[in-house]
């Protein structure tokens, strides 16, 4: 199978081009910077330049695209809401055309974001209500795609893990602080059902290839707010708890409005697929795992130079 990757230098999409690059033929869309990750061919493409992006897609004919690329940094979005609709709800609906003219499979990834955090765990039957341009964008791109492509898998997610950047997700704010024996502050008004990136990716790929189809939450099994998550993580790590101190979201001021208590029910999912969704806790020990085994250097392409190659 051809699989196309969009957004694979961010943090979901770079660990789908490595965990599957051995079963299928991974082709990675990048924008602003080819991919290199032997034994993957790395095409650049600008998402909001739809000839540019048919061109691509002609040349690829991939079997399956999994879209993970977006504008997904909110105040990114509030400095530029035209831009934020072309790349999250335009160059979405675009890759949906193109994947139901081809026959392609296609999953769009979203955000538990659509929420307005009032209630919880959400499931798929709630009513979003969308607080920010970047919450926004990304619920019409739900519509958009399914309208485009009513045969693709739509999944709301949440994850973790380990970045190229090693700065881009939360667990990688916690592990950077507490492992240099610095004191954070978790927020306990802020809740999620954050699931691990390697998790997420081969979930949503496995489920593609069985013919999945529709809209999903895709998150774990269980809530925790950020400053248990935290705490779970030091425990977990074998840092010092103690360094995550209490704090509420308050105190970051006035800011983009964001949604906080963004709970999730993945139990359709779970069904749907006959796999039971893992806890926060398992998500972290996996991460752990990772970080010693060598794959979180694969993931920041530092792989040799930390081997002393």
């Amino acid at each position: 199978m051809r699989l196309l990757v969009t957004g694979a230098t961010g943090l979901l999409g770079r660990v789908a081009v490595l965990d599957h690059r051995d079963r299928h033929e991974v082709v990675a869309l990048t924008h602003a910077q080819p991919l290199d990750v032997p034994g993957v061919r790395s095409v650049q493409v600008d998402l909001t330049d739809e000839d540019a992006l048919v061109e691509a897609w002609d040349e690829v004919q991939p079997d399956l695209v999994l879209h993970t690329a977006a504008l997904a940094t909110i105040e990114a979005c509030e400095r530029a809401p035209d831009l934020a609709r072309r790349i999250n709800v335009d160059a979405s609906a675009a890759l949906a055309r193109l994947a139901a003219s081809s026959g392609a499979r296609m999953v769009h990834v979203s955000t538990d974001a659509v929420f307005d955090g009032t209630a919880g765990p959400y499931r798929e039957s709630d009513q979003p209500a969308p607080l920010s341009v970047y919450a926004r964008t990304k619920l019409a791109a739900e519509e958009a795609v399914l309208g485009a492509a009513p045969d693709a898998l739509v999944a709301r997610v949440n994850f973790f893990g380990w970045s190229r950047s090693g700065t881009r997700s939360l667990a990688e704010f916690f592990v950077n602080a507490l492992s240099q024996g610095t004191a954070v502050t978790g927020f306990t008004d802020v809740e999620f059902t954050s699931l691990y990136s390697r998790d997420t990716a081969s979930r949503l790929v496995s489920a593609a290839e069985a013919g999945l189809a529709g809209l999903f939450h895709v998150g774990s099994s269980d809530r925790l707010s950020k400053f248990e998550f935290g705490r779970a993580l030091a425990r977990t790590f074998g840092f010092d708890e103690t360094l995550v101190q209490p704090g509420s979201v308050a105190t970051l001021g006035a800011g983009a409005v964001r949604s906080n208590r963004l709970s999730m029910d993945s139990s359709a999912f779970a069904a749907a697929t006959s796999r039971p969704m893992p806890t926060l806790a398992e998500g972290l020990e996996r991460m752990r795992q990772d970080g010693e085994s060598g794959y979180a250097a694969r993931v920041r392409g530092t792989e040799h130079l930390e081997a002393g190659t």
